[in-house]
């Protein structure tokens, strides 16, 4: 593309996030990196809080107090060319009153911010429906409102009753994306204008995690990567520490208890460090809840899993079910635990399918696609 036909087709987009930059790599930060590198100019508003903050978490608000991105989150991530962090001194959406102070002064003042630096067209990619939200992205008065669905959000387990405001979201937006079966359809039956966007991956990066099996007679090297939060079947990862070697990757928001010995509990890492971590992996493990706000859970890394070639055992994720030959879906921790075994065995003939799904399902792909749906739609409603 040249320069001309670049500032010809820049868009503005305000990504209006429910992940923090400085947190583990995540779908926001992708379709912020991959359109930006398409040429839009992308704005990243870090989250406006849904509750208020413990006490660990105190260092996290002084940066944002403070204005320092990176003191906010849990670690460091690159900004890519393109992409500016925003944020704005909001108080949690909580009650009343602090809605109130959201509306009347936090985020006028952010819209009066944002408007300094934002052109036309915009569009908003929203992914929190708060209050606070729904009421910036009114003040901006975006050329294109979309609505990123990626968490069942009804059923939040961090959230206080009152404070998800879905369906005031739904009703000013002008599209939905979902990556879920069952935010799609759920999605379907709220709004007119519904597509589906999957996760996706950057393959060539996880090239370092496509490494040779264990030798003969070590034990079986397991390895979960994400968050352990309220997603996850704690008690089954304190079962594959006594039974496997494993190895944990991510921030633990919730209490593990007492872990078998050898296990390592790594915390978050950047991105580009994840692939080398996986290396030594026999098997991937997912072992999600069966609850209430996992049955719309479609994990980002999914095509991470895939594109390492390495068998992923899975348990809780209705999701899969669609990729069922790619992974070993299980129902209970017993049947995981067969399934771990089984999949440490299996033959390397299994590694090709997985990694020509992955290959079909790239980020760059994915960019392109949410390229063409923007550029669609906005000249759908430019259209008389």
């Amino acid at each position: 593309m040249t320069p001309a036909a670049r500032q010809e087709s820049t868009i503005d987009l305000l990504i209006l996030s429910s992940v923090h930059w400085h947190f583990t790599w995540q779908r926001h930060h992708e379709v912020a990196s991959r359109l930006a590198a398409r040429g839009y100019r992308v704005t990243y508003f870090e989250p406006i809080p849904k509750r208020w903050p413990g006490f660990g978490e105190m260092g996290r608000v002084l940066g944002r107090l403070r204005g320092r991105h990176d003191e906010a989150g849990i670690l460091r991530q690159r900004v890519p060319p393109g992409v500016r962090l925003a944020q704005a001194l909001a108080l949690p959406d909580v009650s009343g009153l602090t809605r109130r102070l959201n509306r009347w002064w936090a985020m006028p003042r952010a819209a009066r911010t944002l408007g300094r630096h934002l052109g036309r067209p915009l569009v908003v990619l929203n992914y929190l429906p708060l209050a606070a939200a729904v009421e910036l992205q009114r003040l901006l008065a975006p050329d294109l409102a979309i609505y990123d669905c990626v968490w069942d959000w009804p059923n939040d387990p961090y959230s206080r009753p009152g404070v998800i405001r879905e369906s005031e979201l739904l009703a000013v937006v002008d599209l939905v994306f979902a990556d879920s079966p069952f935010l799609f359809e759920r999605m379907s039956a709220l709004h007119p204008a519904v597509e589906r966007v999957l996760p996706a991956v950057d393959y060539d990066l996880y090239e370092a995690a496509r490494s040779a099996p264990r030798a003969v007679g070590e034990r079986v090297r397991c390895v979960y990567f994400g968050a352990v939060g309220a997603n996850i079947d704690r008690p089954l990862l304190r079962r594959l520490s006594e039974e496997f070697s494993l190895r944990i990757i991510g921030p633990v928001q919730e209490e593990l208890g007492e872990l078998g010995p050898g296990t390592e509990v790594l915390g978050a890492v950047p991105q580009p460090e994840l692939p080398a971590l996986l290396a030594g992996a026999d098997v991937l493990v997912l072992p999600y809840r069966a609850a209430g706000h996992t049955r719309g859970v479609i994990p980002a890394k999914t095509f991470e899993c895939l594109a390492t070639g390495k068998p992923t055992v899975a348990k809780g994720l209705e999701s899969l079910s669609e990729l069922g030959d790619l992974f070993y879906l299980t129902e209970d921790a017993d049947d995981f635990v067969a399934a771990v075994r089984r999949a440490a065995t299996e033959g390397p003939e299994a590694r090709e399918p997985r990694l020509a799904v992955a290959r079909r399902n790239t980020w760059q792909q994915r960019g392109q696609e949410i390229d063409e749906l923007i550029r669609r739609a906005l000249a759908a409603r430019a259209r008389p």
